[in-house]
């Protein structure tokens, strides 16, 4: 299995298809901030779910290619139906690079119909629909991939990624941890770190930055939430060597910029 990785830069709105009662539900108003967003906010004026959102790592084999160029899985078969199969999974690996999510879901739809076990592809769909902003649809697909293979790692971070978006923080760790009994992976500890933050237990969340930086230390954002830990924890000169890095790494990055501010005004106090 190819596994590559995918930072949550992009996001898709479509409101042309209906929504599954599924969704319905999950998609209620929020229910009130969990402990260590509302620590954030409260304390320090920090909005966490923005910087999560910028900082949460998807795995796919499909849409970091302008980054990584990893080969997507094809059949090496040479019968026709499988061929077929490699080449429409192609022409939706195309689509889902462009951004063009619908399109490329149907695609998706016609590789699971020649080939309903195709596990990359439900991993795919599921991608799709999350930057369409389907939660519930995304998770299914997830869960389809993890149910033909249960060591499918990228559809239980994917999954755990999903229910970030829905502050379903302790059910995304549960993924993550999932995720993690079957590889080590510097992107599922990043976003067990940032689920840790959001229901504020941020020493467990500092020891998943610090396994973060040790595997891939060059990272702006490992250091940008292991600030908030250390911010969090009263660790204030921590905190600002670790947003010197950052910004060393990322000079423009506005989270950093941002951060910056709020220890300082921090350290006055």
């Amino acid at each position: 299995m190819v596994s590559s990785r995918l930072r949550l830069r992009k996001k898709a709105k479509s409101n042309s298809l209906p929504q599954l009662s599924f969704v319905n539900r999950m998609q209620t108003p929020l229910r009130e901030d969990s402990p260590g967003i509302a620590n954030l906010k409260r304390h320090f004026g920090v909005d966490f779910r923005k910087i999560a959102r910028d900082t949460c790592f998807l795995t796919s084999s499909v849409a970091t290619a302008k980054k990584h160029r990893p080969s997507p899985h094809v059949y090496e078969s040479k019968k026709l139906s499988d061929r077929r199969v490699g080449w429409v999974y192609h022409e939706a690996y195309a689509l889902a690079l462009s951004g063009r999510y619908l399109e490329s879901l149907a695609r998706f739809d016609e590789v699971i119909r020649l080939e309903p076990a195709y596990v990359h592809a439900w991993n795919q769909q599921g991608l799709c629909n999350y930057f369409l902003e389907r939660y519930a649809s995304a998770i299914q697909c997830f869960d389809k991939a993890s149910a033909l293979d249960s060591r499918y790692v990228e559809s239980h971070n994917n999954k755990g990624c999903t229910l970030q978006r829905l502050d379903e923080f302790e059910a995304a760790i549960e993924c993550f941890d999932e995720a993690e009994s079957i590889q080590t992976l510097f992107e599922i500890a990043n976003n067990k770190a940032i689920s840790l933050i959001a229901v504020g237990d941020f020493t467990a969340a500092l020891t998943c930055s610090d396994r973060c930086i040790s595997s891939q230390g060059m990272n702006w954002s490992v250091y940008a939430l292991r600030s908030l830990c250390f911010l969090a924890l009263g660790e204030i000169s921590e905190g600002f060597c670790d947003l010197r890095i950052a910004l060393k790494l990322n000079p423009r990055n506005k989270h950093v910029l941002a951060l910056l501010d709020v220890f300082g005004r921090a350290a006055m106090t």
